[in-house]
Order: C-alpha cells, then sequence, then structure tokens
C-alpha cells in the first residue's frame, strides 16, 4: 500500500480541473489520479469525430504528458473496485499499458500498488452507456460510443460497410450518426419517442432539426424499437422492429443514456442511489469523500433539488470547486441546469434550462414566447424559443442562430429579474441590450 493526501478517481474533465485547481493551492502535496481508459484526460464531446477522422486524435486531449509530470500528478492506468470510506482506502485493478498514442504512461506504482491511502478523495468516475435487454444484444458489430477505444472500433467497424443503425434520438445518436453518414454509409435511427432529441428540445424544434437532417440524408424511423437483433459468424446482419418491419443493416450503435459509474462504492459508507448526493461544498456524507461531474447528484438551479444534470460544462465547474475545496477552501456550488449545444450539418442548435416546456402542461406556470427568423439572419432555419417564470428567464431553445446564446445563459444563471420591456424585445431577438 501507498499513500497519497489527494486521490482522484475518474479522468474526465471534473478529474482534470480538481487536479489543476488543488495544484494551484498546493503545488506539493502528492496528488494522484487514476483513470479506467488508460488515456490521460480528453474533450469527450469530440469523441464522435473520431469516428470519421473529422479530428486528430491528438488535437482531443486536454495537455499533453508533459504537463502532469511538470505538475507532479501521477496518473495510474486503473480500475478502482474498492472504497473504504472510513477507512481512507482504495482498491484498483491497474490496465496494462496498451501502446497506443498518447496512452498514460506506467508510472513507479502502477503495477506494484493496489491499495492506496488516501487524505482526500475525490469521486470523479463518470457514466457508463446503458445497455438495453434485447435478444442478440451481444453480437460483435453492436457498439456503444462513449469513449476513444469505442470510436475507433466503431470506424473500423465501418470500414467497407453499406449501412448503420443508430439505438436511440438523443445527442450521442446523433452525432455519431453524422460521422456515419460523412463515411458514406447510409444510416438510419430508430426512435422510441415521437421525435429527435426528447430531453432537449421541444416539438417544434425537433421537427425542424428532423426535417433539415431528412434532407441531408438521415432516415429516421420513429415511435418504434428494436426486439431482435440479428447476426452470423461476421457480425450483426439485421433487426427486426417492434412493427415487425426488418431492417438491414452491418453496425449498430446503442445510444439509450447513461447511468452513473459507482459500482466499486458497495459497502464504502458513501450514500449513492443512482448518482452520488453532495452538499453545496460538493462533499459527500463523508467530509474528506467529494465527488464531482457525472456520477453526481447536486442542485439544480432551476428545479432547486438535485439532479444529475451530466454536461461537460457542470463536469469542468463542479471539478474546479471540489479540487478547491479538498485544498482548504469553502467555495459554495451554486448549482447547475441542463443545456446542450450541437451543430448537425451545419446547423447549430442550443437548447438551456426549461426549455423544453410546452404549453398547458400541468404544474408549468411559466409564460412561453416563440420567434422565428429573429435574427434577422436570413437563414432559412432560424428558431428562437424563451421561457419566463414570472420575472426570471428559465429557459430557451436557439435553432440556427447561436452568437447571443451566451447572453441567454448569462440571464438564466444570474437570476436576473426583467421588466415586461426587456422580456419583450428578448422574444424579438434583441439580445444586445445592456441588461
Amino acid at each position: 500500500m501507498f499513500s497519497t493526501k489527494y486521490a482522484i478517481i475518474g479522468s474526465g474533465p471534473a478529474a482534470f480541473y480538481a487536479a489543476q485547481a488543488i495544484r494551484k493551492r498546493d503545488p506539493g502535496g502528492k496528488l494522484v489520479m487514476i483513470g479506467a481508459e488508460g488515456y490521460l484526460p480528453y474533450f469527450r464531446p469530440l469523441t464522435s469525430y473520431r469516428i470519421a477522422d473529422l479530428v486528430p486524435k491528438e488535437k482531443i486531449f486536454l495537455r499533453e504528458e508533459e504537463y502532469y509530470h511538470r505538475h507532479k500528478i501521477e496518473f495510474i492506468s486503473g480500475k478502482v473496485t474498492e472504497v473504504k470510506g472510513e477507512e481512507k482506502i482504495l482498491a484498483y485493478t491497474p490496465l496494462s499499458n496498451n501502446g497506443e498514442e498518447k496512452s498514460a504512461s506506467d508510472t513507479q506504482n502502477a503495477h506494484c500498488a493496489c491499495r492506496l491511502h488516501f487524505e482526500k478523495l475525490l469521486i470523479a468516475s463518470g457514466a457508463a452507456p446503458s445497455k438495453p435487454d434485447i435478444p442478440g444484444i451481444d453480437t460483435p458489430g453492436v457498439y456503444y460510443l462513449r469513449t476513444i477505444n469505442d470510436a475507433e472500433k466503431i470506424a473500423a467497424r465501418a470500414k467497407g460497410r453499406k449501412r448503420a443503425l443508430l439505438l436511440g434520438g438523443g445527442l450521442v445518436s446523433l452525432k455519431t450518426a453524422y460521422s456515419l453518414h460523412k463515411l458514406g454509409l447510409e444510416t438510419t435511427l430508430v426512435i422510441a419517442s415521437d421525435r429527435i432529441l426528447s430531453q432537449m428540445l421541444d416539438n417544434e424544434g425537433a421537427e425542424m432539426v428532423a426535417r433539415h437532417l431528412a434532407e441531408k440524408g438521415l432516415e429516421m424511423v420513429f415511435q418504434n424499437d428494436i426486439t431482435e437483433i440479428h447476426g452470423n459468424g461476421s457480425g450483426v446482419t439485421g433487426v427486426t422492429l417492434a412493427d415487425g418491419r426488418k431492417l438491414k443493416t452491418d453496425l449498430i450503435v446503442v445510444g439509450k443514456g447513461v447511468k452513473p459509474c459507482t459500482s466499486f462504492l458497495k459497502e464504502s459508507g458513501i450514500e449513492e442511489e443512482n448518482g452520488i448526493p453532495v452538499n453545496e461544498q460538493l462533499q459527500t456524507n463523508l467530509p474528506d469523500v467529494y465527488a464531482a461531474g457525472d456520477v453526481v447528484l447536486s442542485k439544480d438551479l432551476l428545479l432547486e433539488k438535485p439532479a444529475n444534470n451530466a454536461l461537460w460544462p457542470n463536469a469542468t465547474a463542479q471539478g474546479e470547486i471540489a479540487g478547491a475545496n479538498m485544498s482548504g477552501e469553502q467555495i459554495i456550488y451554486r448549482g447547475s441546469m441542463k443545456m446542450n449545444a450541437a451543430e448537425f450539418f451545419g446547423l447549430p442548435v442550443i437548447a438551456a434550462g426549461l426549455g423544453r416546456v410546452q404549453e398547458g402542461a400541468a404544474d408549468h406556470p411559466y409564460e412561453i414566447c416563440r420567434a422565428r427568423n429573429s435574427t434577422g439572419s436570413g437563414k432559412e432555419m432560424c428558431y428562437l424559443k424563451l421561457v419566463f417564470q414570472e420575472d426570471l428567464l428559465v429557459g430557451y431553445i436557439s435553432i440556427g442562430e447561436n452568437r447571443k446564446a451566451g447572453v441567454l445563459t448569462n440571464l438564466i444563471m444570474s437570476r436576473r429579474p426583467l421588466s415586461q420591456r426587456h422580456k419583450e424585445q428578448l422574444a424579438e431577438g434583441n439580445l444586445s441590450l445592456p441588461f
């Protein structure tokens, strides 16, 4: 067993920014980061672009390996298997060095000590894709997209193939479909709900984006699901849908949500249920154990209750605050909100807060304003929806023009009251006023 002042489980944005925050305040305290992928921290939102090689692999890493050496951040490629919170001990299984480019170097301790004593611990283990219960789900050629390795496996399978099928209509599925379409595959999305991006957009916004994607050549099957996956010796060959139709495909990518990675916390003494609840300083029920990122249940700024808003900006903010507090600060985390941004075949889409609230919804006393071509940009597809709760902006959807999205996001996060005149001007698309 060896010891460290700070231990970080995970190698995503929360882990990286926590380490950075610690080093700003404590340059010399021993700091160990344990990552289960074998890669140094990287920009996960770009992972789907690796399928079609749209972004060079070396460009997605947050820092070069030299940065970690210079700041004395010891990176261990390993999978944490157990945490004993009261005893301040964790156990991990080392990963073998696979020799891949940018794979984290083995450290002195990486293969000789599988138990670690810590003074302060951050759990930033992230989330893993949910696996649906479908006959044939383990057939070769069925993939999930979460990591660099996932993207590379999908890319290898796609070479020389004709058809791809995506299960799900969320952000990961659409971004993956874009890359597979770029590779020339006939791409179909099978979506259980009646619209794409149902956790991000309202009906009208989703319809606009779906029309745009269809024009670019993507096929979408709504209100349907896969009931069986078929294959042969070379892998997946097709699927049966709930309505009885059979579709041919050479590969499948499943995008049916994620779940927090917390299996190693059994009998740890750390409270956990569909995520790790934390207080306003991102501490768990054990004062020297913190949590941040996709694994955490923290305050939702708008709903004013714990939520798992698993998004990159939230993870970076939580990691930075957790790291600061681990090294002696007492910074309050104000909370997070849902927010997503993407671009589909040149069409920018962003949604934040309670943007997908619909008129007439029970228990939602909101004022909703919609506008088309509101920015004066002349683009055919341009949609702005604002959601107000009394004098506060609490959500928006913007499609086709996102240059002023930062103004709207700041208005939500600042909780700044708006006059009726300001609300009307925002609804008209005038976002340049000095609020």
